[in-house]
This record gives structure tokens, C-alpha cells and sequence, in this order.
């Protein structure tokens, strides 16, 4: 609504006013009037009536101009003041009042701007001083950050609740998107920076969560052992296993605790190594030391046979005791040449490059037997047994094994009640497991071995047998010899033996006070939560976007030619963490909306499809609340694409354009740009989409106090706020 309007609604409702006020003084004067007076006003109204009409319609209009006068200098700007005072001394310290009234209004205005000038010079005194010591800790940050940047290994770390609040490149190397762009010719599926990758899999990100990336049966195994190990006050209490990053690449993660002052626990840390060619050299050491035997008890068998028949025979003929001698000769030359050659290479291979940890029986047991009784229905009777019988494992790995076999035997045999029992002998422990019915035939167990491993949700990419080989472990079935109606499934598994230079992960304590070098401020934010209304604005996540269109009407046909978004956490803008995408609309693209945001046919006619967009935005938006301004039109343009889609936007929503309404309700212009230069935000890039994304998101950030001044401090106060603004009528 323009000043204009403003003003001529104000005169028209003066006049209004007056005229009503002249009708009642007139009626209440004729009505005062004595009666032997009437006579004579009616024949003066009679003679003069239209020049009394027409100079009191004068005064009238006089009376209304001047109520419109002393509204237009004194009371509007007089509402209008406390708002652009409140802009100076809260979020634009450079801001100045240009508002026009009486006199002694436009001498306190220049009071007031005398003093924002003092005001700002001070806050710019006090800003340098803090640019200084922020110089000072940004080196700081800026090593730590190139350390972390240099690391070999891929680190994130997380709060109790699995959000990310830091990762380094190699994080992103393994977890990362693979382009900075989707491609025309790719399927809808298909990410890149700016969406999930044909798994589906979520970003990686600040603020989002670790189970989108990891399986969350993994992390929440490896927590779980990390809690147990903290309890028992065990000196190492990290977890491992082994995962596969979005290039199918094997990685051996490793999670350890991280405790705060008092000991507890407020996050952890995952380090990853790349395995996969460890574990190429480890199977092609397998091959060359079994080549290797087969070699040498070839030799051995060859000069054990020769010297037998020597031996056996003294008197044997000479030409044939030169042949045996020459086949002993031979063998002897071989063999040497094979120790001094192959057992080198065979020898020199890396092996054991699976995260294997120290684990006792018994609670490998433990956790076995309640994940086969709540997921499988399985009672598993665990006979006592004296000792811990250790075992160097990978415990989800093995555990995913165990209950694989047994869902197996389950679906084959149709039991479900099992003894287990444990024992150990100087090299290896033995897990025997026991049921009374059908045994299982060694040629099927032999399928069940070379069967990709998974459990209902989980999997791992490997066979049976190749995580059993990594584990030195075999599994073979047999009946009971003293009843022999108990079948049996018989695991053997190295003894571990620990050693002194093994090293072990303590837990990280933090430090009393908080690091400054990243925001591990997180650590303390709630999780998702269902009842988000409840949440304080600035707690929550928030992705900020923007569309460029062919045009204003969604109805009509109009569609979308590009979208830029940012997410925003803890108050910050994640810039490099954004979503930059061009659209083929398929269809023209009017010169008229060329004009004001600049794309062509020529710029889009390479570009995917809403269709490949849409799903990748979908991703990126997971988990958080939706921002723009004037979100009604954007929020319609996406509506508009669900049926040939199937997506739909369900995320809460908040609006600029509203919630300026609602902490400026007195100012005129609440364009993008007008709040923009009150609030002290650069306008930059303006009408594209990423452009608008940036502008709106710095917005946004300088309103969460603005609100909280109105006593509106959580998304369900916003929203309702929100709702009650003159704005919110509009519709697309």
C-alpha cells in the first residue's frame, strides 16, 4: 500500500468525519431553535439555501483537510518514529529517519539522527576492535580448519543426537555429492551437490543428521556398545565397523565418545579409512599363501617320497638311485627359491584390515539375544559358562551374521527356541548353537554362505563367507552325538590374546569453556521434534529459497525456470552447503520475464526437467522449516507440480513479507528490497534466484530479535502473528 493511498483514505475519512459532525450541529440547531424563529430560518434557507449549502460543504472540506493535515505530520509520523528508531538501535546502526512532519517533530528527528550518528561512530569503534580479536581467532580457526582439511582420515562430529556439526573434505570426498550440477540427460534420481544420490541417501551438512548418510542401525549399535563400555568404565571405549560410502568404497569407521566436563555423554566422533584396497591385498595374500602351501607340500611330498624309496630299497639300481637323487636335488632348489621369492610376496601383503575389536562372549551374547528376540521372536537360552572367552570382532558385523543364520534356520526349520553355550580351548573359543528338530544339510548351509548378508533392514556388501574369512571364522552344522535329535551349528573364532602395543581411543572430554574455533553449540540443541511450534525460532533449521518463473501466474501455466536455496543453522547461513538449479520449463520463456531476471531459452535448454529437480530439492529440504518472502507465490508454484511429481512440500512455512508486517506494521513498502535497506542487508543479485535466496536468508537472521522484542520467540507464536497481518489475505 503506497503513502498516497494512505493519505487520501485520511482525507476522505476527515471529511467524512466533518461532514457529519456539520449535519448533527445542524440538526441540533434546528431542532434548539424556538418555534416562533422557524418562519423565518426556513425563508432564509428558502432564498439563500444553495449558497449555505455550498459554503458548508466549503467548510466541511476545509475542517476535513485539516484533520488530514494534522494526520499526515503528526500522528502517522509519530507512529511510524518508534519503528525506524528501533531499526538504528537493533539491527542497522546506519539507518536515518527521512519522515516529514511539524517542526517540533522534524527537530526531534534530527536529535535522533544527531545521535545515531554518535552512535554508529562508537558501534564502529567497538566493531573494529572486535574485527581485531576476531582477526586473531580466525588464524586460529583457519589452522585447525587446514589441519582438519589435511587429515587422512574422513572425520564428522556429532551431537548426542547424530546431527552433524563438523565434517572436513574428506568427510565430503566419501559422503559428499559428486557435481555441482544436475544434467539433462541424468534420471530423476539421480544427485549431485545439490540433491541426494541414486540411493537416496541425504546430505551431508552442518545441522543435518548422520542416519541419512550411515545406516542408522550401524551408528545406534555402535552408541549402544559405546554406553555399555562407559558403564563398565572399560579403558577403550570406541566401536567399529565397517561401512560403504557413495562410491562403493569399503570404509573401516571407527566411533568414539565425546564427554563434557562432567563425564557425560554429549556426542561422539566417526573417523573413517578407506579399507577397500587393504582388503584387496589381504584376499590376494590369502591367494599366494595358500599357493604358496600347496607348492611347498608339493616339494616336500616329492623328496618324502624319494628318500623313502632309498631308504626302503639299498640295494636299488644306480641309475635309478641317481634319478630319485636328481628329483631330491630339484625339489630342494625349488623349494629354496621359493622361500627366498614368493614367501616375500606372499608374506608382504597387508592383512587383517578389518576393523576387529576386543569383545568378551558374553556380551556379544547379551546383545545377540535380545535383537533375536524382539526382531525375530527367537528365545535364545544362554547356558552359564566360566570365563569372558575374548574375541577380536567386528561386533555388528558379527552379530548381523549370527542372526542371519538364525533367521535362516528359523525359516527352515521352523523353530524358535535355541540353547547357545561357549567354550574355549588355547586358540580358538567355540560357539555352539542347539535346537530340537530338523538338523540343516551341509549343502544348504553352503548356499547360505555364498548369499549377499542381510538381515530384514540390514545389510552389509558382502556374502556370508567373506565376512566370516575376515574373521578367520568358519560355521558348520552337525548332530549331537549323545541326542540325536538336537541338531547343532558350531562357530569357531580365533582366542584373542591382547597386546601391550596395541593402542586404544579414550573418550574426548571438552574443556570447561566452549571452543571458539566451531559451533559446538549444537551439542545442546534439542532434536527433531514433532511439536515444532514449541521450538524457539532460533533453534530450529531453516532452508530459504527462491523461484524465477516465466511469469506471475501459477494457474495459468507459468513455471519455473530456476531455484536457489540456503539453509540456515543456529543462526548462521550455510553458503557452501546451497542449492543453485537451472529448469528446462518446456515451454517459451516470455521477453518480459527474461527482462527482469535475466534467463533465456538458450541458458535452460540443456537443463533437467521439474522432474529431475523437484526430488533433489525435496532432499535438501528434508528436516527443516521453509523461508521465503512472499512464500504464497512460491509455495503455489511448487503445488502446482505435485500431481505430475508426486511430491509434495509438507514442511511449515514462514514469510518475510509477514513477518516484516509484523515488526514494522507502520511502515509503507515491504518489498524485498525496501526491507532489506532497513534492516542494513546488501542488495545484490537481485530477481535471480540465488540471489534472492542470500537477501532474504540475512533478512530472516535480523528479524529472530526483532520478534522476540514482540514477545514472539517460537515458530507456533510466528506463524499465528503471521496469520493476523494484512498480507496474509493474498493468495496466487
Amino acid at each position: 500500500m503506497k503513502s498516497n493511498n494512505k493519505i487520501w483514505w485520511a482525507i476522505s475519512i476527515s471529511i467524512g468525519v466533518a461532514a457529519i459532525l456539520g449535519l448533527a450541529l445542524v440538526v441540533l440547531f434546528w431542532h434548539q431553535s424556538i418555534q416562533q424563529n422557524r418562519p423565518i430560518l426556513q425563508e432564509i434557507f428558502a432564498r439563500y439555501g444553495h449558497t449555505i449549502v455550498v459554503i458548508g460543504l466549503a467548510l466541511i472540506a476545509g475542517l476535513g483537510f485539516i484533520l488530514a493535515r494534522v494526520f499526515r505530520t503528526a500522528i502517522l509520523p509519530m507512529n511510524q518514529l518508534p519503528e525506524e528508531v528501533e531499526l538504528i538501535h537493533s539491527v542497522n546502526p546506519a539507518h536515518r529517519i527521512h519522515i516529514k512532519g511539524a517542526y517540533g517533530l522534524m527537530q526531534l528527528v534530527e536529535k535522533i539522527n544527531a545521535g545515531a550518528e554518535q552512535y554508529e561512530k562508537m558501534e564502529k569503534s567497538v566493531f573494529d576492535r572486535v574485527q581485531i580479536a576476531k582477526a586473531e581467532l580466525e588464524e586460529e580457526k583457519n589452522i585447525l580448519a587446514a589441519i582438519m582439511a589435511e587429515l587422512p582420515e574422513a572425520v564428522m562430529v556429532c551431537n548426542k543426537d547424530g546431527m552433524i556439526i563438523l565434517y572436513n573434505s574428506q568427510a565430503k570426498r566419501y559422503f559428499g555429492e559428486k557435481s555441482n550440477t544436475l544434467q539433462a540427460n541424468h534420471p530423476p534420481d539421480v544427485v549431485n551437490d545439490t540433491a541426494a544420490d541414486q540411493k537416496g541417501q541425504a546430505h551431508l551438512g552442518i545441522g543435518r543428521s548422520i542416519f541419512g548418510i550411515i545406516n542408522e542401525n550401524m551408528i545406534r549399535h555402535a552408541l549402544g556398545e559405546i554406553r555399555t563400555r562407559l558403564e563398565r568404565n572399560e579403558e577403550d571405549v570406541t566401536s567399529a565397523f565397517v561401512v560403504t560410502d557413495r562410491a562403493n568404497r569399503l570404509l573401516k569407521a571407527e566411533a568414539a565418545p565425546i564427554l563434557n566436563p562432567e563425564k557425560e555423554f554429549s556426542g561422539f566422533i566417526v573417523i573413517f579409512n578407506d579399507i577397500t584396497q587393504g582388503l584387496r591385498l589381504e584376499a590376494r595374500a590369502e591367494f599366494l599363501l595358500k599357493s604358496f602351501q600347496q607348492r611347498i607340500r608339493h616339494s616336500v611330498a616329492s623328496i618324502k617320497s624319494a628318500v623313502e624309496i632309498i631308504q626302503t630299497y639299498p640295494e636299488i639300481d644306480p641309475s635309478r638311485e641317481h634319478q630319485l637323487k636328481e628329483i631330491i636335488h630339484t625339489e630342494s632348489k625349488s623349494l629354496e627359491q621359493l622361500i627366498q621369492r614368493d614367501s616375500k610376496e606372499t608374506f608382504k601383503q597387508t592383512r587383517n584390515q578389518w576393523p576387529l575389536v576386543p569383545v568378551s562372549i558374553p556380551e556379544l551374547l547379551e546383545g545377540l539375544q535380545k535383537k533375536a528376540n524382539q526382531r525375530l521372536g527367537i528365545h535364545l537360552k544362554i547356558e552359564p559358562c566360566i570365563g569372558r572367552c575374548r574375541v577380536k570382532i567386528d561386533t555388528y558385523a558379527m552379530t548381523l551374521v549370527l542372526l542371519f543364520v538364525l533367521e535362516r534356520i528359523c525359516a527352515e526349520t521352523g523353530e524358535h527356541q535355541f540353547a547357545c553355550r561357549f567354550s574355549e580351548d588355547e586358540d580358538f573359543v567355540f560357539l555352539d548353537f542347539s535346537w530340537k528338530g530338523t538338523p540343516v544339510k551341509i549343502d544348504k548351509f553352503r548356499q547360505w554362505e555364498s548369499m549377499q548378508l542381510n538381515f530384514m533392514k540390514e545389510e552389509m556388501p558382502l556374502h556370508l563367507k567373506e565376512v566370516l574369512d575376515h574373521h578367520n571364522a568358519e560355521i558348520w552344522p552337525y548332530v549331537d552325538r549323545q541326542d540325536q535329535k538336537k541338531s547343532c551349528l558350531r562357530l569357531y573364532m580365533p582366542t584373542y590374546r591382547p597386546q601391550e602395543q596395541e593402542s586404544v581411543r579414550h573418550a574426548a572430554i571438552l574443556p570447561a569453556s566452549r571452543p571458539e574455533f566451531y559451533d559446538f553449540d549444537l551439542f545442546h540443541q534439542p532434536g527433531q521434534s514433532p511439536d515444532l511450534d514449541k521450538r524457539l525460532l532460533k533453534d530450529l533449521s531453516y532452508t530459504v529459497f527462491d523461484t524465477e518463473t516465466t511469469g506471475l501466474d501459477p494457474s495459468g501455466g507459468d513455471a519455473i525456470v530456476s531455484i536457489g536455496a540456503l539453509r540456515i543453522v543456529n543462526e548462521h547461513i550455510l553458503s557452501e552447503e546451497s542449492f543453485d538449479q537451472l529448469v528446462n520449463p518446456q515451454r517459451d520463456i516470455p521477453m518480459s520475464a527474461t527482462k527482469i531476471h535475466g534467463i533465456d531459452h538458450a541458458m535452460i535448454k540443456s537443463q533437467p526437467t521439474i522432474d529431475g529437480v523437484l526430488p533433489a530439492f525435496f532432499k535438501y529440504t528434508e528436516e527443516t522449516i521453509i523461508v521465503a518472502h512472499n512464500a504464497a507465490f512460491d509455495m503455489r508454484m511448487l503445488q502446482t507440480y505435485e500431481k505430475k511429481t508426486g511430491i509434495r512440500f509438507v514442511n511449515p512455512v514462514l514469510d518475510t513479507l509477514l513477518l516484516s508486517a509484523i515488526v514494522h506494521p507502520a511502515q509503507e513498502d515491504q518489498t524485498l528490497s525496501s526491507i532489506a535497506r532497513r534492516l542494513g542487508v546488501s542488495v545484490i543479485d537481485r530477481h535471480t534466484a540465488m540471489g534472492d535466496a542470500m537477501m532474504t536468508a540475512k533478512i530472516f537472521i535480523k528479524m529472530i530479535p526483532l520478534l522476540e522484542k514482540k514477545g514472539i520467540q517460537t515458530l507456533g507464536e510466528a506463524r499465528e502473528a503471521s496469520k493476523k497481518t494484512y498480507y496474509a489475505r493474498m493468495t496466487f
